[in-house]
C-alpha cells in the first residue's frame, strides 16, 4: 500500500449511532465509507471497491443477506471480505447460512466493543497488530 493511502472500509448499517462510531474506532487506520441500507451499500461497494465491508443483517430496502448475495454475484466484489454484525436475534439456521457465505469472515453480535471490532477487521484482512 503506498504511503499515505489508507485502505477502504465500507460500513453498511441502518443504525446512525453505529455509523458514527465506526470511523471513531477504525478511522485512524482506514478510510471509512458509510451506507444506511443495502442498496446504498451495493452502490458504494461497486464504486469504491473497499478492502472489507462491515454489514448489518436487518436493514430496509436491501437486507444484509441480499447484499451478500449481490456481492457474490459480481466479479469485482465477490472477494471482498465481510464482517457481519447484527443486534437481532437470528434463528440458528439463518445464522449458519450467513456464516457459510464464502466472503463472510466473521459474525459479530452488536454491541461488540471497539477492540473486538478492530480485531475482527484485521483478521478479515489478515493484518498483524500495528
Amino acid at each position: 500500500m503506498p504511503e499515505g493511502k489508507r485502505r477502504k472500509i465500507l460500513v453498511v448499517d441502518d443504525n446512525a449511532t453505529f455509523l458514527e462510531m465506526v470511523p471513531l474506532v477504525l478511522g485512524e487506520d482506514f478510510e471509512v465509507f458509510a451506507a444506511q441500507d443495502g442498496a446504498q451499500g451495493l452502490e458504494l461497494a461497486r464504486r469504491e471497491l473497499p478492502e472489507a465491508i462491515l454489514l448489518d443483517v436487518m436493514m430496509p430496502r436491501v437486507s444484509g443477506v441480499e447484499m451478500l448475495r449481490e456481492l457474490q454475484a459480481d466479479l469485482e466484489t465477490r472477494r471482498i471480505p465481510v464482517v457481519v454484525l447484527t443486534a437481532s436475534t437470528l434463528d440458528r439456521s439463518t445464522a449458519e447460512m450467513i456464516e457459510r457465505e464464502v466472503n463472510v469472515k466473521a459474525f459479530l453480535r452488536k454491541p461488540c466493543g471497539a477492540q473486538k471490532l478492530r480485531d475482527q477487521v484485521r483478521l478479515a484482512l489478515r493484518d498483524p497488530e500495528p
